[in-house]
């Protein structure tokens, strides 16, 4: 069986139940982050098929533009490249797709960073958010998970990035599964059968073209 697994990472810091309080349309908003144009889509890619059928709305984000992800090319027309694909991608997952302007492998826990991420996810009123743990070798896939728990409190307080309205409930914030065994293993605490979503996910995939053989030299050497 094909599953996508997720942990909670905190399920509040007020009172909050499950079920998400009913938007106009009584439906879900959930947001994925993934660091690159890419990690979102192969990680939740069939949960965010199965969601997106049930009428929830999905966005999965990047939140670098990936513009050194390629073994041959780079810079602008990169970014614009990936940036392209997942649009694509999102088409044929039934979802939305945004990619922030942050250079590949550049990404730091900042502060302007972290007010970055709240906004996005207040944007989006978001009821489920979706991240990396901060443990992966990648700096740019560890921070993005720092971010997130950097922004998880910050969504609900008013007098920070007072442009955005802050959340009224915080949502319920998840771990994406991994392998990484320190500081200590995943547990998953949420496990999604993707059976039946899962060729519809490879369909979106098969539109990350840069993706597939992008990489560095020598990891392309390791295949």
């Amino acid at each position: 069986m094909m599953r996508s697994l997720f942990s909670v990472v905190f399920v509040c810091l007020f009172a909050f139940h499950l079920h998400a309080v009913e938007k106009e349309d009584g439906k879900l908003r959930i947001i994925v982050f993934g660091a690159h144009p890419d990690d979102a889509e192969y990680k939740a890619g069939g949960s965010a098929v199965k969601w997106a059928k049930q009428g929830h709305h999905v966005k999965l984000v990047s939140v670098t533009n990936g513009d050194i992800g390629h073994w041959k090319e780079a810079g602008g027309p990169l970014a614009l490249r990936r940036a392209a694909e997942v649009t694509a991608c999102a088409k044929k997952l039934g979802v939305t797709s945004q990619v922030l302007d942050i250079h590949d492998g550049e990404l730091v826990p900042s502060l302007e960073c972290r007010k970055l991420i709240t906004r996005v996810i207040r944007e989006w009123k978001a009821d489920i958010v979706i991240a990396p743990r901060p443990w992966d070798y990648h700096p740019d896939h560890r921070y993005v998970g720092v971010l997130l728990q950097d922004a998880a409190f910050m969504v609900a307080v008013p007098f920070i990035c007072p442009d955005v309205p802050p959340l009224k409930k915080n949502p319920v914030f998840l771990y994406s599964s991994d392998g990484f065994q320190k500081p200590y293993p995943f547990t998953p605490d949420i496990a999604v059968s993707v059976d039946d979503s899962f060729e519809q996910k490879l369909d979106g995939i098969h539109e990350l073209t840069s993706s597939i053989m992008k990489a560095v030299p020598m990891a392309r050497k390791s295949m």
